[in-house]
């Protein structure tokens, strides 16, 4: 057989265990950054983090507790601020990856915040303001408003990298007042590794002994075999009861399609070495 015809026997043969989840998130409510990069590029000594939230004259708060950047503070400033996220996993994302994030700027004519935003798989801040994946917005609205206002972000290029970054760059804009960016989302289509019942029958990968755990409630389990991405048998095991604990150590981090043999009728999953 043909390694194309293999691969769609394979495709059309296997039933998928996949969710669509939040890969990673950071909704600054507990005002810490430190695991976040920030580089005060203008060198005016205001950056991002200096306060998680605007508040009026009153006191009475007109945005979330979130992460802030000013254009101006009892002076005007010219920011170029940087934020760059910790490192985000998307080794086991597939399918469609998307960024969402709130933006808010001031409810007065003052509101025509600039910022970029950018995505690659490095921290490097000459190498993110480069990446393909970004968007650059001035923020604001015509009847100056200052509601906040969600964004999305395809990322879907970065599927199967491990140490993914987000910048928050605010920049190129003077005089106006506060950019408040909130709830940075990353959303992804990944492969469960949790138990996955289907007709009675389930499976575990459990990391720290290297084994795939099978269970059936009542039906013999009688055999395994594990393929690569390209369709190659790996692993064959003959097995013997409802409870089997496969050891699959010889196997290298990464994707696998597995198919078990359950009284004579099969059952497929796929599944992460991590």
């Amino acid at each position: 057989m043909g390694k194309i015809t293999l691969l769609l026997f394979l495709f059309l043969s296997f039933n998928f265990c996949i969710a669509q989840t939040t890969v990673w998130a950071d909704n600054f409510n507990d005002e810490d950054i430190s695991d976040w990069t920030l580089i005060d590029a203008d060198g005016d000594s205001n950056n991002w983090g200096d306060l998680f939230q605007i508040q009026d004259g009153n006191g009475t708060a007109v945005t979330p507790v979130s992460l802030i950047s000013r254009s101006w503070q009892t002076s005007a400033l010219t920011p170029d601020n940087w934020a760059i996220s910790p490192a985000i996993d998307l080794s086991g994302a597939s399918g469609t990856i998307t960024v969402e994030w709130i933006t808010q700027v001031a409810a007065a004519s003052w509101d025509e915040e600039k910022y970029s935003l950018h995505v690659g798989a490095s921290s490097d801040q000459s190498v993110l303001v480069n990446s393909p994946t970004s968007i650059t917005e001035i923020l604001g609205d015509d009847a100056n408003t200052g509601l906040p206002v969600s964004h999305s972000l395809d990322i879907s290029s970065l599927a199967g990298q491990s140490a993914v970054h987000i910048a928050i760059r605010h920049w190129d804009c003077t005089d106006e007042d506060f950019l408040s960016v909130d709830d940075l989302t990353v959303q992804a289509t990944t492969l469960s590794i949790s138990d996955y019942d289907i007709n009675s029958f389930s499976y575990n990968y459990i990391k720290d002994l290297q084994t795939l755990n099978l269970k059936t409630s009542n039906n013999v389990i009688t055999n395994i075999e594990i393929f690569n991405m390209l369709g190659q048998s790996l692993l064959i095991k003959r097995l013997s009861s409802t409870i089997e604990a496969v050891d699959i150590a010889s196997l290298n981090e990464g994707l696998y399609l597995a198919t078990v043999t359950i009284d004579e009728r099969k059952k497929s999953f796929k599944f992460i070495k991590n």
